[in-house]
């Protein structure tokens, strides 16, 4: 779970003041959370010029939409972060900010973003199991469950068939449960 650096109390008060629109309690706002939730989002998309931006458009849905927050529903980093997470799925889904990259999405990904950090894996077996999947099937798995691509686009994003991404995934799991079994 991801905590904030400033407690209740505090939290509580920055967003009654950002409710009353004071621009000076959004920078303490942003300072606070902007790490916890540009983490989520770098995990979510590939650039990190996509993640700036989906992190600032984040940052201004809060702003335009911190009457609908509801404390009793939910905590402000959850809220945040789900409307981070919605906003970086939107991102990856439309392309809308590929235009600031340098590489296109058709170019397969490279070893160094075919591998899933060691922090979003749960326990060492099963970051132990991930390690001895094929390059191609780490790749899979990380569009789809950790970048949230659907199977046409990360197919896409790979240079295969949405057949050759299927199989890859099945194999994925056959290998990964067959490591939990063992």
């Amino acid at each position: 779970m991801v905590e904030s650096r400033i407690g209740p109390e505090k939290e509580q008060r920055l967003v009654e003041a950002i409710r009353q629109g004071r621009q000076d309690a959004f920078s303490l706002l942003y300072d606070a959370y902007a790490p916890a939730l540009m983490g989520m989002i770098c995990r979510m998309v590939q650039h990190t010029e996509v993640a700036e931006e989906v992190l600032k458009e984040t940052f201004l849905s809060i702003w335009s939409r911190i009457h609908i927050y509801d404390p009793s529903k939910s905590g402000f980093l959850s809220w945040a972060l789900a409307m981070a997470r919605g906003i970086a799925l939107e991102a990856q889904k439309t392309g809308k900010y590929l235009h600031l990259t340098q590489t296109s999405p058709q170019e397969p990904v490279s070893d160094k973003e075919a591998k899933i950090s060691p922090n979003l894996l749960e326990d060492a077996r099963t970051q132990e199991a991930f390690c001895q999947l094929e390059p191609q099937e780490k790749a899979v798995i990380d569009l789809i469950y950790l970048k949230g691509y659907s199977c046409s686009q990360a197919a896409e994003a790979l240079g295969i068939s949405q057949e050759q991404l299927k199989s890859h995934l099945k194999l994925a799991f056959k290998h990964l449960g067959a490591e939990k079994t063992a």
